[in-house]
């Protein structure tokens, strides 16, 4: 029916109501009243629909006619439902179920069940949605009312469809889909077709989900039911979406949207088509055209009182400012969507919101919010049954557990995700798990092989189910693999092959993020103006876009180019407009690591222009960052840990280094304190109101000097090992210090050993061999375990502080015999001091 019908429409039913009441026939009334109630929910205006159901309802309640009034009860559920108002929906069709079960009309009662399931199923109680359906459908099939028998058969296939039992949703459907072929019922055939359509996409049967969609559009066109036939063009440019089809899907939804116009059906041009247009654009990196048509969406929702609509585009609009690096705003939006998704008791809605706040904590480095709102998301999905968002959570929690290198844990988690989506049949979700355990666990832990192997999985299911922009992240991450074992010329051919698939389907963010990485390529290849070349293209398009997060990392990675050409004052420049950026949008992390990187520049600097302390100013700063980071972490002693030891280490090294060159070996020392895992004495300051001594601020920096004047006859020997030194320090309790920086390669061939032995195994005996590290199990506080090779930044160590008390036994706890002594001896003689 078009505006011009509806209008028509409201135009007879209005003259009969003048005529109904002229000659008093209250029932007919009534009956017009409630009819024209229809009318004005049709096309979107609930708070027309509202005040002409009401006055149909206060007139058949006045005149006793009680199968009137349980009739008007249930269309007001129906527009408590459209707007979101669903404790009043459940409400009024409670009440309409009460009177049609006192008065015997078996058929309203089973209507009535069957309102109250969808109620349920929207607000994600699917236990009782599923019991209320199946007593409708109990009720249809004794009476043999074979439309409403389809009707509850179609609804309980979408509340398994809405809990991932995809191979029981699609029985169900197809249950529906048979009777409403046999009895005629070409709209009850399109719905079902469409809702089969909907299953298919979700199992990523993409072919078979446009197969079924057409079909669904095809009859609607015919029997000329325009809203479903807007319907089922917005599903299909859905579809097309999912597949990266970007181009097309734009085209069907704005058929969609014509359609949604000219019948004047606002929730369905706001929801399914301003909304989904939206998210195209969103997908493809046009992130201004994206907050334009989600902002038409929210303002008609806003308008027609549509609240779960309202919400859904208050969380789309806070996606967009995630991926604009925004976060403050889209911790704003989706903190609006929240509160609505609670207050209607849509509980799906809740956890997405919850899973999406979850995600901005992770960008912004606050990984213990991360983790407590992804965990929230999780509960409630475990709780409601919704098997597709379980594993969502498991996948989300486990990149969070990437983020601060507990490697196992995202492991377990990415795993319970891929189950999941394997036992649904979620073959676009199981490829994305394959992908995950490759990039972000396998590829992390240097597990190059079995990195390879779950992207190739990825890659095959992509490929197979026609998910483009899938295969192009999967052809993207295994140039990844190639780049990091050193195949640049594979890494170049699979980055090149996700380059062509991105720019053919109109991605721009993918596309930026495949010259970046060619640019990596070439950087690592020496080839430095091809990577300035392909870095500036990457540039462009994060500019272009409004990418902040990305434009920064593409002034990081240019600032690597100019450094390693020699170009110091271009990379410092570049640095500079990255810090810029990670300040604004509040990336912590982005921003220690732009510190970081300008710490290196100035040391750099130093040998040639005497920039050091330019340099000590960013490492100063640079550790600053990261200790807000660890604040932002709570008491979560592993965050803490893995933070500085698989993310943060290298400035605190840096910088101790630098100190100990200028001849401030004693402020390095708190540098090194600062570098160490101090989680334990984090939750015992926390619990016990015990002091800490160390702190980021140089000002502070007196706490081991008080340790050490409340020993008696006490040594301090602490050793931190970088970059193939080992730095020794002996502090007296006097205060007096000794500093020796010496090479163990070169220690160990003096003493006769092999210069290949590892430096955690020569520590760790003759730590042992002097009581200081006994064989128990408890936390380890001593060196980390290092692999004396030529380290990279990533391998690090942390420096301890040991207090050992002079026994006057000194044969205690030294069983391992005499060689071990002369071992540590020998190392000990390079900084030898005399007895103070």
């Amino acid at each position: 029916m078009s505006v011009g019908q509806y209008d028509k429409a409201e135009e007879y039913l209005q003259k009969a109501l003048v005529i109904r009441t002229e000659i008093g026939d209250r029932k007919g009334e009534a009956a017009n009243y409630g009819n024209l109630g229809t009318v004005f929910m049709s096309v979107g205006q609930y708070d027309k629909a509202e005040e002409y159901l009401q006055k149909a309802l206060v007139i058949t309640t006045d005149i006793g006619d009680r199968e009137g009034e349980a009739s008007c009860y249930e269309n007001l559920g129906t527009v408590f439902m459209s707007v979101g108002q669903y404790d009043k929906a459940e409400e009024v069709s409670q009440k309409a179920l009460v009177i049609t079960t006192e008065i015997g009309d078996r058929e309203g009662e089973a209507s009535c069940y069957g309102n109250l399931g969808t109620v349920f199923k929207t607000v994600g109680q699917y236990d009782k949605a599923k019991e209320y359906l199946q007593k409708a459908l109990v009720i249809t099939t004794e009476i043999g009312h074979r439309k409403g028998e389809a009707a509850n058969y179609g609804n309980l296939g979408t509340v398994f469809m809405s809990v991932g039992q995809y191979d029981k949703a699609k029985e169900y459907l197809q249950k529906a889909l048979d009777i409403t072929t046999k009895i005629g019922n070409r709209s009850g055939e399109a719905l079902c077709y469409g809702n089969l359509g909907t299953v298919f996409k979700s199992l990523g049967q993409y072919d078979k989900a446009k197969e079924y969609l057409q079909k669904a559009l095809v009859i609607t066109t015919e029997i000329g039911d325009r809203k479903g036939e807007a319907a089922n063009y917005g599903n299909l440019g859905t579809v097309f979406m999912s597949l990266g089809q970007y181009d097309k899907a734009e085209e069907y939804l704005q058929k969609a949207l014509v359609i949604t116009t000219e019948i004047g059906d606002r929730r369905g041009e706001a929801s399914s088509n301003y909304g989904n247009l939206g998210t195209v654009f969103m997908s493809v990196g046009q992130y201004d055209k994206a907050e334009e048509y989600l902002q038409k969406a929210l303002v008609i929702t806003t308008e027609i009182g549509d609240r779960e609509g309202e919400a859904a585009n208050y969380g789309n609009l806070g996606t967009v400012f995630v991926s604009l690096g925004q976060y403050d705003k889209a911790e704003e939006y989706l903190q609006k969507a929240l509160v609505i998704r609670t207050e209607i008791g849509d509980r799906k809605g809740e956890a997405s919101c919850y899973g999406n706040l979850g995600t901005v904590f992770k960008s912004l480095g606050q990984y213990d919010k991360a983790e407590e709102y992804l965990q929230k998301a999780l509960v409630i999905r475990t709780e409601i049954g919704d098997r597709e968002g379980e594993a969502a959570n498991y996948g989300n929690l486990g990149t969070v557990f990437v983020s601060v290198g507990q490697y196992d844990k995202a492991e377990e988690y990415l795993q319970k995700a891929l189950v999941i989506r394997t036992e649904i049949g979620d073959r676009k979700g199981e490829a994305a798990n394959y992908g995950n355990l490759g990039t972000v666990v396998f590829l992390s832990v240097g597990q190059y092989d079995k990195a390879e192997e779950y992207l190739q999985k990825a890659l095959v299911i992509t490929t197979e189910i026609g998910d483009r922009k899938g295969e192009a992240a999967n052809y993207g991450n295994l140039g990844t693999v190639f780049m990091s074992v050193g195949q640049y010329d594979k890494a170049e051919e699979y980055l090149q092959k996700a380059l062509v698939i991105r720019t053919d389907i109109g991605d721009r963010e993918g596309e930026a993020s495949c010259y970046e990485n060619l640019g990596s390529v070439f950087l690592s290849v020496g080839q430095y103006d091809k990577a300035e070349e392909y870095l500036q293209k990457a540039l462009v398009i994060r500019t272009d876009i409004g990418d902040r997060s990305g434009e920064a990392s593409c002034y990081r990675n240019l600032s690597t180019v100019f450094l390693s050409v020699g170009q110091y004052d271009k990379a410092e420049e570049y640095l500079q407009k990255a810090l810029v950026i990670t300040t604004e949008i509040g990336d912590r992390e982005g921003e220690a690591s732009c510190y970081g990187n300008l710490g290196t520049v100035y040391a750099v600097l130093y040998l040639y222009q005497y920039k050091i302390k330019d340099s000590l100013s960013c490492l100063h700063l640079c550790i600053e960052k990261y200790e807000e980071l660890r604040y932002f972490l709570g008491a979560n002693d592993q965050f803490k840990t893995s933070l500085l030891e698989d993310t943060g280490i290298f400035p605190y090294k840096l910088l101790c280094t630098l100190l100990c060159v200028t001849g401030n070996a004693r402020d390095a020392i708190y540098v090194e304190e600062l570098g160490r895992a101090r989680g334990l004495s984090d939750l015992m300051a926390e619990k016990y109101s015990v002091e800490t001594h160390i702190s980021a601020n140089p000002k502070s920096w007196f706490g081991i000097e008080n340790i050490l004047r409340k020993q008696k006859n006490c040594t301090c020997l602490y050793i931190s090992y970088f970059q193939n030194s080992l730095h020794l320090w002996i502090l007296k309790t006097s205060g007096a210090l000794h500093y020796r920086r010496v090479s163990p390669e070169e220690s160990l061939v003096q003493a006769g050993l092999p210069k290949d032995l590892p430096l955690s195994q020569f520590l760790d005996d003759n730590f042992r061999s002097l009581g200081i590290l006994p064989l128990k199990d408890c936390e380890d506080r001593s060196l980390n375990t290092i692999k004396l090779q030529p380290l990279s930044p990533a391998q690090k160590s942390s420096a301890r502080l040991r207090l050992v008390e002079e026994d006057e036994d000194e044969g205690r706890g030294r069983g391992r015999g005499r060689e071990s002594d002369f071992k540590f001896t020998f190392m000990l003689q390079n900084v030898h001091c005399p007895r103070l």
